[in-house]
């Protein structure tokens, strides 16, 4: 209901000015004069613009009343106009000029009260009449129509001027903290967004490095054993078929690992099996000896169980320079692998002596990919052609 309210003001004003109106006319016991009516309109006509300039409703509001009690008449229900218009003022104006307004309404009542104070000890009492307080109670004998209120009105019409702005400020203050949780809520609701949209950024690169290192390793492996087949095709066929069966292993195992990437992406659902790790390490070795570069694997220290993340970028990263080797290092280079199992990381060296002098360059994804795995994980990283021949990566992985 009260969100009804708030999404509806002009439909709650004209509902408030319809009820004020009416009721006016039901309190209307006595005949009033034509100026008590024209002032009591304008008090109405200024309440729906209490939203636009809460101002102007509780000046309005506020002059009417003083010209009632001037023109002789006890308040109205029309007087509430000056209250609500306070209370705009203080809910949604200038908490300045809520209480400037408070200021001066106590000012002219208390100037008013003390006034119908101070005629109500004077006889022939002067015009205007003073504010009446009749006891119902009272015998028929004790009645006497010329009492008035103590302090001629004032507490009972300070006090709802103060109550009015209270409740105003208590408008002002609730809204406010609505618009800040409004507010945290929309941030938390666009800073949920902007992690949503990084995590799919960096599964995106991810998974690209994980196929870059996948197709660029099993391509250049086949390509080399397609090339040793087709030379020995002729004079050694049992050698051409032993190539042959490289490329379909090569194959059949890169595919494995396609499909489960593509799993990951939700365009496949093959059978999960589990990422490749060091322990797969020899038989990489071995795919790159069998396509004709020599490699020789070393194992420094005691080895331990990784966790899956440096376990897996322990894998690429071999992969990854060894593919170099293949793609770079010529046909008469040779590779040696070293993992340096330290108390708290692990060393990984691949180095060849082969005819490349720079890094590798090109638009792919190799020596940047690697540096990017370490940088994740908190490692260093380091690649470059070696002092004497060949080539050099160094990554140290925090274990």
């Amino acid at each position: 209901m009260l969100a009804l309210f708030r999404s509806h003001p002009k439909t709650v004003d004209i509902g408030l000015t319809v009820l004020i109106g009416l009721s006016t006319v039901v309190a209307a016991d006595d005949p009033e004069g034509f100026e008590w009516w024209l002032t009591s309109l304008v008090a109405l006509a200024s309440l729906p613009a209490r939203h636009r300039d809460p101002t102007i409703t509780f000046a309005a509001g506020a002059t009417v009343s003083l010209l009632h009690l001037v023109m002789g008449n006890d308040l109205s229900p029309v007087d509430v106009v000056a209250l609500i218009g306070l209370f705009s003022v203080a809910a949604w104006g200038s908490r300045r000029r809520s209480f400037a307004l408070l200021a001066a309404g106590l000012f002219v009542v208390g100037a008013w009260s003390f006034y119908a104070s101070e005629a109500n000890t004077r006889t022939p009492v002067p015009m205007p009449p003073r504010i009446i307080v009749i006891d119902p109670l009272a015998p028929p004998t004790d009645r006497d129509d010329d009492r008035v209120q103590d302090w001629g009105g004032f507490p009972g019409m300070g006090l709802s001027l103060a109550v009015a702005w209270l409740a105003g400020l208590n408008t002002r203050q609730r809204r406010i903290r609505l618009s800040v949780l409004e507010q945290r809520a929309a941030d938390l609701e666009r800073e949920r967004d902007i992690q949503a949209a990084l995590a799919v950024v960096a599964e995106r690169g991810r998974i690209s490095r994980e196929l870059h290192d996948v197709v660029a390793h099993a391509l250049s492996v086949v390509v080399l054993q397609a090339q040793g087949a087709q030379a020995e095709l002729d004079r050694r066929p049992e050698r051409a078929r032993e190539a042959l069966d490289a490329i379909v292993g090569t194959g059949r195992t890169a595919l494995s690992e396609i499909r489960r990437l593509l799993g990951a992406l939700g365009q496949d659902t093959p059978e999960w099996e589990p990422q490749p790790g060091a322990e797969r390490l020899p038989r990489l070795a071995a795919d790159v000896r069998s396509a004709g570069i020599p490699v020789e694997f070393v194992v420094e220290g005691e080895p331990r169980p990784l966790s899956s993340t440096v376990d897996l970028a322990a894998y690429r990263i071999v992969q990854e320079a060894l593919t170099n080797v293949l793609k770079h290092a010529g046909p008469d280079a040779s590779a040696t692998i070293v993992m340096r199992y330290e108390p708290d990381e692990l060393v990984i060296e691949v180095t060849d002596d082969g005819i490349a002098a720079a890094a590798p360059s090109g638009t792919g994804h190799g020596l940047e990919g690697m540096r990017e795995r370490v940088n994740v994980l908190g490692g260093t990283f380091d690649a470059g052609p070696r002092p004497e021949r060949g080539f050099a990566v160094r990554a140290t992985l925090p274990s």
